[in-house]
C-alpha cells in the first residue's frame, strides 16, 4: 500500500514501515520543506539497499547447491535500483544562462527564482523550471505593413486590414505603423499573472497608442508631434502593463509610418499642398511688412526730426530778431539821428548787396557819352 509522502513506504511487508511519530523525537515538530521529506527519502533507500546488499553473504552461506560466483538477484536488483535513482538525481541539476533568471515550480507551485549559473532542485516529475531571458529586448510591430501570422492569429481578417487606421483629435484618419520595444522585469510576474502575454501585450499596444492619437490633431501626428506621440504612448501602455501585473517594461515606442489613408492620399496631399502655398503667401505679405513698416517708421521720423529742428530754428532765430531788436531800440532813445543813419545804411546795404549795380553821372550825360562803372565785375573778381 502506497502513502502520503510524509508516511511514504515502498511496501507494507518489506524492511520499512509507515512513518508513526514515534519515530520522531517527542516534544519536537519542526516544519519541513519538500527538499528535506525528499533527503529522508533517499536516506532511506539507501538503508534498503544496504539491506539488500546484507542479504548477499547470507544467502550464499545457506546455499549448498548454487555456484557462489553467481551474485544473488536482489543484489543485482538493488545495484539496478540505486543506479536509476542516481541518475534521476543527476537531472536535477539545470544550467541558468547569464541573460536568464528561471522560476523553479514544485508540485506546480512557486518555490524560487533562480539566477545564472549551476542550480539544482528536486528532478521531475515533482518540479519545473521555466527560463526566461531578463535582458533579452523583444520587439513587436503593429500596421499594415506588418500583418505577421502570429499578428493574424489574434485578430480576426477584417479587423486586421484596418488595425493600422486611427481616428485623429480633429477627426480625421490617419494609416499607422509602429513598434515597441520590451523587456522582461518581474520573471514571476511575467510567468504566472497573464496566460497570453504577446496577445495582452499587443491589445495594451494598439489600445495605448489609439488613445494618445485619438487626442492628437493630424497636423502634429504628421509633422513634429511624432515624439510626444512616442513618449505619452510609451507611459499610458506602461501603466497599463502595470495595472496587469505583468511584469514587462517597456524600453521604446517608435512610429515607423504616419499617413493618411491611401484612398485618399492624392486629395489630402493636394490639401496639403494648398495649406503650403497658404503658408508661403502669409510668409511673404509678413515679410513685405516686416519690410516696410520699418521703412515708413524711419522715415516719419525723419519727418518729425526734420519739422522738430525747423521749429527749433525758428524760435532761435525769432529769439535773437527780437533780442537785437531790443537792444537797437535801447541804442535809438539814446541817439536817435545816429541810429537811423546806421539803420538806414545797413538796409541799404542789405538791399544792394545782391542786385546788378551801374553808375551813371548824370551831369556828362549831355554830352552824349554815358560813363559805365560795372561794380558787380569789380566784386566778382575780388571774390
Amino acid at each position: 500500500m502506497i502513502k502520503t509522502l510524509k508516511g511514504f513506504i515502498f511496501n507494507q511487508d518489506g524492511p520499512w514501515g509507515p512513518i508513526n511519530d514515534n519515530d520522531k523525537n517527542k516534544g519536537q515538530k519542526p516544519e519541513k520543506n519538500i527538499e528535506d521529506e525528499f533527503d529522508e527519502i533517499i536516506k532511506k533507500g539507501q538503508k534498503l539497499f544496504e539491506s539488500l546488499l546484507g542479504k548477499k553473504g547470507n544467502n550464499s552461506n545457506g546455499s549448498n547447491n548454487k555456484d557462489k560466483s553467481e551474485p544473488p538477484v536482489k543484489s543485482v536488483v538493488g545495484i539496478a535500483i540505486l543506479t536509476i535513482l542516481a541518475i534521476w538525481l543527476v537531472t536535477g541539476f539545470y544550467k541558468v544562462n547569464s541573460d536568464e533568471n528561471a522560476v523553479v515550480l514544485y508540485f506546480g507551485k512557486f518555490h524560487s527564482i533562480t539566477t545564472p549559473g549551476l542550480n539544482y532542485r528536486v528532478p521531475a516529475p515533482f518540479s519545473k523550471v521555466i527560463k526566461r531571458s531578463v535582458i533579452k529586448v523583444n520587439t513587436e510591430e503593429f500596421g499594415a505593413s506588418f500583418n505577421k501570422s502570429s499578428y493574424k492569429s489574434s485578430y480576426s481578417n477584417s479587423s486586421s486590414n484596418n488595425n493600422s487606421l486611427m481616428l485623429t483629435g480633429d477627426e480625421n484618419i490617419v494609416d499607422i505603423d509602429f513598434q515597441i520595444q520590451w523587456q522582461v522585469s518581474d520573471i514571476e510576474k511575467f510567468v504566472f499573472n497573464i496566460a497570453d502575454t504577446n496577445l495582452a501585450l499587443k491589445k495594451s499596444a494598439q489600445s495605448a497608442m489609439r488613445e494618445i492619437i485619438a487626442r492628437t490633431p493630424i497636423a502634429n501626428a504628421l509633422s513634429d508631434g511624432k515624439q510626444d506621440i512616442e513618449y505619452q504612448t510609451k507611459e499610458l501602455l506602461q501603466k497599463i502593463l502595470d495595472s496587469y501585473g505583468a511584469g514587462i517594461r517597456i524600453v521604446l515606442v517608435q512610429l515607423l509610418r504616419v499617413d493618411p489613408p491611401k484612398q485618399v492620399v492624392d486629395s489630402f496631399r493636394d490639401v496639403q499642398t494648398a495649406k503650403a502655398d497658404k503658408e508661403k503667401e502669409i510668409n511673404q505679405a509678413q515679410a513685405y511688412k516686416n519690410d516696410i513698416i520699418p521703412r515708413a517708421r524711419g522715415e516719419a521720423e525723419k519727418l518729425i526730426q526734420k519739422a522738430e529742428g525747423y521749429k527749433q530754428s525758428v524760435i532761435s532765430d525769432a529769439t535773437g530778431q527780437t533780442k537785437r531788436f531790443l537792444s537797437v531800440y535801447s541804442e535809438y532813445k539814446k541817439a536817435k539821428i545816429v541810429t537811423t543813419r546806421r539803420i538806414y545804411l545797413e538796409t541799404m546795404e542789405k538791399i544792394y548787396e545782391d542786385m546788378d549795380k551801374i553808375i551813371i553821372d548824370k551831369n556828362l550825360s549831355k554830352s552824349g557819352v554815358v560813363p559805365y562803372l560795372p561794380l558787380n565785375e569789380f566784386k566778382k573778381k575780388n571774390d
